[in-house]
């Protein structure tokens, strides 16, 4: 017979919910008795238990009777009511786990365990589950252990959080290593489903509309069939269906339970593929379903969060992974077509900048041009060293040329100096593109031409365009002075024609002369003759020219030209080509003394005895003046009696 304990504090006030339930709970039909038999020691530790905020759970007597706390009964999730009922019962599927530890404790010796694996039903579905927990024995009045307090965690996501986590580092490092799209999916599927421990996974793509789903190859756990091929997804019923195409991830843990797939038609969908909870991960690119990763399992399961979360980091990845493989295929296939044309079209170089490592990986031709070793170039050189070799003066607008062309994927088209080993200066075209892969650069790709033939081309047409526009300038001038000169002094209009003409013709001639030569110079010899050929007579040998051939600037040439047809047309009008037996000797030498000059020499002989003039007409003034102020030398005309001798001693710039 029990003895009756003495009315004392309240021990179950201010103990919660479950304090009122033990308050009103039926205890005498339970091995404990009713609460006012109860030893002072079970009153105890029932207060402690129910005013404890960490989830607590106690077992009292040998029966293992239950009592816990508020914060303990969210731990039993859909489970029936166990308060009152026996460990063994509530807890049967984790008994084996669980039991020989509190019978531990029964015998008076605590426990405590961290992140212990335990497979629990306490949501209708096998779960597993991780705990940190301790068992301690509690005394009872006669110094035995009445019962156990267990103090629990659960610490499954922190577990599941931790096990993702180190599963998706796995999972980048296999995937890294592969090199086909289809070895990708192959290895994400099984890593997964073994992770998992479920029956079936499988990646595949959706066409446009978003309806046929299609599967190359999947994993199985061997308990289901491989079910490739093409799968129409309105099979599974529209309200599926359109949560895929708004890319909402699909969670069943029971076809038969769950009202979105519970309809006969959708069932026979699940049924023909042999699974009854799945996870479907839906992915979305560029506004539409393009891909999905799905996870099957054979029976109902409780897919908990972090499984769920773990199922859409693979699904990302992989579908990063793929497109990676398959832009570096195109990359490659690219290349080739890019490789072609280069070796038809003789380019100096080709380079492929890896932007994640930071490499590039460049042919001799291209190494050279920015003075990097072309065997560092040809194994992959930090991009470092090529921009170095970018002209200072150009490093800055090329830079900001390949940081836009990062940022939006632009061509790159850029002229510009580069600088060798040698120091030598050479202008390239360069010319590339940028390549991404889930929205990441990874690859520039591109050629240089060396131009720098091109540039020397251009820039001495230039330098021809600038001469030339100074020598039309300069002609236009002359003319000018010409037409000005000549109808001033001219004694009537028809003596004015005639010295006209003479004098475009002989600036004609010049130009004749210049014109062949592309206006680079022109040869003394052909400048003297063509300047006398007016004058000069097959049957007649009064004109006598001597001297060695002398490469002229085309404003040597034209002075020396506009000087002889001067002279020339006095010798006619005066002085001995005026008339039968008169000469005319030109003569001249060059004398290397420090610089390069030229000597040339105009003599008549046998002609009239000469007078000087009484004034100096236009025709000597153009010479005295202008031709020593072109030729930058001095000129001197001598009226000698036997006939005009004219002096010319100018320095010879190079042509």
């Amino acid at each position: 017979m029990q003895e009756r304990v003495k009315p004392g504090p309240d021990f179950l006030a201010h103990g919660g919910v479950m304090g009122e339930r033990i308050r009103h709970h039926d205890w005498l039909a339970t091995p404990v008795g009713g609460i006012e038999t109860w030893p002072h020691s079970l009153r105890t530790a029932v207060s402690i238990m129910l005013h404890s905020k960490f989830p607590t759970y106690m077992l009292w007597g040998q029966e293992l009777t239950s009592f816990y706390n508020d914060a303990y009964a969210p731990v039993l999730g859909s489970k029936a009511d166990a308060l009152g009922r026996s460990f063994r019962d509530v807890w049967a599927e984790a008994w084996d786990t669980v039991g020989p530890i509190a019978e531990k404790a029964l015998l008076g010796h605590a426990s405590y365990f961290e992140d212990l694996p335990i497979t629990l039903e306490r949501n209708g579905y096998p779960e597993q589950t991780w705990w940190t927990f301790s068992y301690s024995p509690i005394h009872d009045e006669t110094g035995g252990v009445g019962g156990v307090l267990c103090i629990v965690h659960d610490t499954t996501a922190k577990v599941l959080s931790e096990r993702r986590l180190e599963f998706l580092v796995r999972l980048s490092d296999r995937l890294r290593g592969l090199n086909e799209p289809i070895e990708v999916i192959t290895a994400a599927q099984e890593m997964l489903g073994q992770h998992l421990k479920t029956s079936r996974v499988g990646y595949g793509e959706v066409e446009e509309t978003a309806r046929f789903f299609t599967t190359e190859r999947n994993w199985t756990d061997g308990t289901v069939a491989h079910q490739t091929g093409t799968h129409d997804l309105s099979a599974f019923g529209p309200g599926i269906h359109g949560a895929l195409k708004r890319g909402e991830t699909l969670v069943v843990h029971d076809a038969s339970a769950d009202p979105r797939t519970n309809l006969p038609e959708h069932l026979a969908a699940f049924a023909f593929l042999e699974f009854s909870a799945v996870v479907t991960v839906s992915l979305i690119k560029h506004g539409r379903m393009v891909a999905a990763l799905y996870v099957h399992n054979r029976e109902p399961r409780l897919w908990s969060p972090g499984e769920v979360k773990l199922i859409e980091d693979v699904a990302e990845r992989t579908w990063d992974a793929v497109e990676r493989l398959r832009s570096e295929a195109a990359l490659r296939k690219s290349e080739e077509r890019l490789q072609l044309a280069l070796n038809a079209a003789s380019v100096v170089g080709t380079w492929d900048w890896d932007i994640q490592s930071g490499l590039v990986y460049a042919d001799e031709r291209f190494a050279s041009l920015y003075g990097v070793d072309p065997e560092a170039a040809a194994v992959g050189a930090p991009i470092e060293d090529f921009v170095s070799g970018i002209h200072p003066d150009d490093r800055s607008r090329v830079e900001q040329q390949i940081q836009r062309s990062l940022e939006t994927g632009e061509t790159l088209a850029a002229e510009y100096r580069t600088i060798d080993k040698n120091g030598q200066i050479h202008w390239v075209f360069a010319q590339g593109r940028c390549y991404s892969a889930a929205g990441q650069p990874v690859r520039f790709p591109g050629i240089s031409v060396d131009i720098t033939e091109r540039k020397k081309a251009e820039e001495h047409r230039e330098l021809l365009i600038n001469e030339l526009n100074h020598r039309v300038k300069n002609t236009l001038a002359t003319v000018q002075s010409i037409a000005s000169q000549t109808l001033r002094n001219a004694d009537n209009p028809e003596a004015a024609r005639s010295s006209m003409e003479a004098r475009l013709l002989a600036l004609s001639r010049a130009h004749d002369v210049l014109t062949r030569e592309n206006w680079e110079g022109a040869g003394l010899i052909e400048i003297v003759r063509g300047a006398m050929a007016p004058y000069r007579h097959d049957r007649e040998n009064r004109l006598h020219l001597e001297g060695p051939d002398v490469r002229l600037t085309p404003r040597m040439a034209l002075a020396i030209a506009m000087a002889l047809q001067e002279l020339a047309t006095n010798a006619v009008k005066y002085g001995a080509l005026s008339n039968a037996v008169g000469e005319v000797h030109v003569a001249w030498f060059v004398k290397q003394s420090g610089e390069k000059r030229l000597h040339l020499t105009w003599s008549e002989s046998g002609g009239p005895r000469v007078q000087p003039p009484q004034r100096r007409g236009f025709g000597t003034r153009l010479i005295e003046r202008s031709l020593a102020q072109d030729l930058d030398g001095e000129v001197q005309i001598t009226f000698a009696p036997s006939g005009v001798i004219c002096t010319v001693d100018a320095p010879i710039e190079r042509a």
